[in-house]
């Protein structure tokens, strides 16, 4: 079986800028991350910096040339669209799948233009998420249903995570 086949354990919306202090990806920041990925269990990780989606990029980098690639990087980033958060991830075919953060946060809006998913779990928001309606959103729409960490500390990467395969998110992303 392919790796593109196979079920994942992915954690597809962390902050790993966030949760390292704000340093640029060395070695041992990289570390640090794929420390945390393999303690959970976790095949890998969405890296979703807000706007930015070089860090994602230079961590896989660093994933592919120090670290054998033992977890999976995907690039990706968190943008604000209209009144409503959304992260993109850059898929090794160079396909973008683009999902709904957080839905309800920053304000209590639905807005379903050009994504292929929405999340129904999110460790930093998940107080204010109505996952009934989102689950309605989900069916009426055709979108994948995530669970994600929003990790902004390196202990919260993997609170959440998604079995999927890399074949799934390329098969619906744009």
């Amino acid at each position: 079986m392919r790796i593109a086949e196979m079920k994942l354990k992915l954690d597809l919306h962390t902050h790993c800028y966030e949760a390292t202090g704000y340093r640029a990806p060395s070695l041992e920041i990289v570390r640090q991350i794929v420390d945390q990925i393999k303690a959970r269990g976790l095949d890998g990780i969405a890296i979703t910096e807000h706007w930015d989606k070089d860090y994602g990029f230079k961590v896989k980098e660093i994933v592919e040339q120090f670290f054998n690639n033992e977890v999976l990087i995907i690039p990706g980033r968190e943008v604000d669209v209209k009144e409503h958060q959304e992260v993109e991830l850059y898929l090794p075919n160079g396909s973008t799948f683009r999902f709904l953060a957080h839905p309800g946060f920053p304000v209590n809006s639905y807005i379903i233009e050009d994504v292929q998913g929405i999340e129904i779990e999110n460790g930093l928001h998940n107080w204010h998420i109505n996952k009934e309606r989102v689950r309605e959103l989900a069916e009426e729409h055709g979108l994948l249903l995530l669970k994600n960490s929003d990790a902004h500390f390196i202990s919260q990467i993997g609170q959440y995570y998604n079995e999927i395969s890399l074949e799934e998110l390329i098969a619906r992303a744009k």
